[in-house]
């Protein structure tokens, strides 16, 4: 029986119905986003096994090196800096950080303003004073699919609708789980005799910052769409603002400025798993933070390019399972100074 057949007392029950189960799939939703942002901790999809190191070439392969000055974006404007990047074999740059101590988070007087909208702001983002004590190597780009094929060339099937065709090999791999990052990295560890994988959450947001205090590494101005690709609007205005910096979607890794440390897209572009858990901060000093030893979501940075005004900062952070195949997630490598 078509609609319009129905009796009026049939179409309100109908209404009614649809209604209801709007509601119970509403309800499912908000219950699963509670579980996740309440942190219950499982014992489940944790690290890889150690590495087994009998296999890695001995010595490491070398890298090359590559000093270069770059038109760095600061939140005094664009300055040039003179940075060293670090070559692997595979062509992928790298740049050594130095220990050192920053604030890590947010002010109170900023998580309400990048946090109108849940689950951005309140504890996730308490500011607390963080060591590193040692030296560290990040990418300076994010990983791209070209570099990402010569592991797993299959994932070219995978690419999401926005990078269907050629001219994207140059762009941030996506889709991309935590444990697809990690195997990555580890490939690069057997390949080169270098032990890889993600940095920490303290240690990406720590390069991000790149000895900056404001919002974003280059100034308090997250609407500037010439720094990051970020999608820009806010709300029902989201999507209508996505191309104003030139990219609906993704741009080839390097397009925007890099921060005072030379690196690239620390924000906008791909969203990047770091290694730890995620879970709530406190203000207690920490000094070469992990994250806790087990969750339920893995940690990751940046936003990416579908990032609304409200969550474009520095700080960014949020959590996903670690097998989570959403099309935005990409990554960047770390790897230990030895």
């Amino acid at each position: 029986m078509s609609a319009s057949n129905m009796s009026p007392k049939r179409v309100v029950l109908f209404i009614v119905a649809l209604a209801i189960i709007a509601i119970i799939v509403r309800l499912i939703d908000r219950i699963n986003f509670a579980y996740r942002q309440r942190w219950h901790f499982v014992a489940s999809l944790q690290d890889l096994p150690p590495a087994d190191r009998s296999r890695w070439p001995s010595p490491a392969v070398a890298w090359s090196n590559d000093s270069v000055e770059v038109q760095a974006a600061t939140p005094e404007g664009m300055k040039p800096v003179k940075v060293a990047y670090y070559i692997n074999s595979v062509g992928m740059k790298l740049v050594r950080i130095e220990p050192g101590t920053f604030l890590m988070g947010l002010p109170d007087n900023l998580t309400n303003a990048v946090g109108p909208i849940a689950p951005v702001g309140g504890p996730m983002y308490t500011q607390h004073k963080v060591t590193l004590t040692k030296p560290y190597f990040i990418g300076a780009f994010e990983v791209t699919n070209k570099q990402f094929d010569m592991f797993d060339v299959d994932h070219r099937h995978r690419r999401p609708h926005y990078q269907d065709g050629p001219g994207y090999d140059n762009h941030p791999v996506q889709p991309v789980t935590w444990q697809e990052a990690q195997l990555f990295c580890r490939w690069l560890s057997e390949k080169e005799g270098r032990l890889y994988g993600l940095n920490t959450e303290a240690q990406w947001e720590y390069a991000c910052r790149a000895g900056t205090a404001t919002r974003t590494y280059w100034g308090d101005n997250v609407e500037d769409r010439t720094k990051a690709n970020v999608g820009g609007g806010d709300g029902n205005e989201l999507h209508a603002h996505w191309a104003d910096d030139g990219y609906e979607y993704t741009a080839p890794v390097g397009s925007f400025p890099p921060n005072p440390w030379g690196l690239y897209d620390m924000i906008g572009n791909a969203r990047e798993w770091v290694a730890d858990w995620y879970a709530p901060f406190t203000r207690d000093p920490a000094t070469d933070p992990v994250g806790p030893s087990t969750g339920h979501c893995r940690a990751n940075k940046s936003d990416g390019w579908m990032a609304p005004v409200h969550r474009v900062c520095s700080a960014y952070r949020d959590g996903d399972a670690p097998h989570d195949v959403k099309d935005i997630h990409g990554f960047r490598v770390g790897c230990i100074v030895e």
